[in-house]
């Protein structure tokens, strides 16, 4: 069995603990949380060892495996901490928030020879799974542009993420949408050109950005845009928006995931979220696909699709954007 901790018990290390607990060449052996109250509430759901420090858990602890669910920019400690314990992990996008510190990172990793996967689950998404298989079939022909839209409703940087203010969309959206160019297109960007927005999260006090859109280049002299945003009323129909179009030298793909095939009307009007739905008591969702995945990747001593060389080039590109946003130039990746 791989015995795998956990690092960050919100929303995604539950998440992760729960699929963990559905594999059945993987056990969940510890975890790890900052928070005393959110710590001690896991220890007595999954009935393991708990800690308040991550390198308490890795020192303390026999783990094959981590999964690293911290905020955006909280991942640097336990990814060192583990690659000198030749320790294999999954890492939450993005990789880093820090070009250098991403850097460190990579190096340490492929210093350790153990195995990262950098958890850009829309790889694993069922619609962009399709879309993947239909580019690499040729049924579009080359790739021309790419536009994407990924916004959050307000709820989101408010209430959700009590950590938003050290964040923005760019960070916490960006990296889904960017991620998914890349894979498709399997070419480098080279430049940007991006501007964004601070009012309405400024004036509740959260100093951070409303929105971001940018103009990415790739190498192959094709274009890309990215907008993001999370500032959307809490009306909206899903807690998020995102929306996805591929365009050929021969045809195009749209994608849609706000649109999930079931709508409900009861006291409003909702979109119903669908991908991901229990089945047979199985979760089906991206994030555990791709976990099932790393688990494969190392039981079967094979290569995580989205490595760290996915991780690294996707903050340095979405690090350009943010700083073609700070000094209104066009930035080179």
């Amino acid at each position: 069995m791989i015995k795998f901790g956990i690092v960050g018990m919100g929303i995604r290390g539950s998440l992760f603990a729960d699929t963990i607990r559905q594999n059945p060449y993987a056990e969940l052996a510890a975890v790890s949380d900052a928070f005393e109250e959110t710590l001690e509430r896991n220890k007595r759901k999954y009935g393991v060892p708990g800690y308040l420090r991550v390198e308490d858990m890795i020192e303390r602890e026999k783990l094959d495996a981590i999964v690293i669910a911290t905020p955006d920019f909280l991942h640097r400690e336990p990814v060192m901490l583990a690659a000198r314990k030749g320790i294999h992990m999954m890492v939450e996008k993005p990789f880093s928030t820090i070009v250098e510190e991403a850097e460190e990172m990579a190096e340490a990793v492929k210093a350790a020879q153990v195995k990262c996967l950098v958890a850009f689950e829309n790889r694993w998404n069922a619609p962009f799974a399709a879309v993947k298989e239909a580019v690499e079939q040729g049924q579009i022909g080359k790739i021309v542009t790419v536009n994407s839209r990924l916004n959050d409703t307000i709820y989101v940087p408010t209430q959700m993420l009590k950590w938003s203010k050290n964040s923005t969309p760019g960070w916490f959206l960006f990296p889904h949408a960017t991620d998914i160019a890349l894979w498709l297109k399997g070419v480098k960007p080279t430049r940007v050109y991006a501007v964004g927005t601070k009012k309405k999260l400024v004036s509740m006090g959260i100093d951070t950005y409303d929105a971001i859109q940018s103009v990415v280049t790739f190498e192959d002299d094709t274009h890309a845009t990215f907008t993001t945003s999370w500032i959307l009323p809490e009306s909206m129909p899903l807690i998020y928006d995102f929306k996805y179009e591929i365009i050929g030298e021969h045809g195009a793909l749209y994608v849609d995931l706000s649109d999930q095939m079931v709508r409900k009307a009861t006291s409003d009007y909702r979109h119903m979220h669908t991908l991901g739905t229990p089945i047979n008591g199985q979760f089906t969702s991206a994030p555990s696909f791709m976990l099932h995945s790393f688990i494969d990747n190392i039981r079967l001593d094979t290569e995580p699709d989205s490595g760290v060389d996915a991780g690294l080039l996707n903050t340095r590109l979405v690090h350009a954007i943010h700083r073609s946003v700070e000094t209104g130039t066009i930035q080179s990746v």
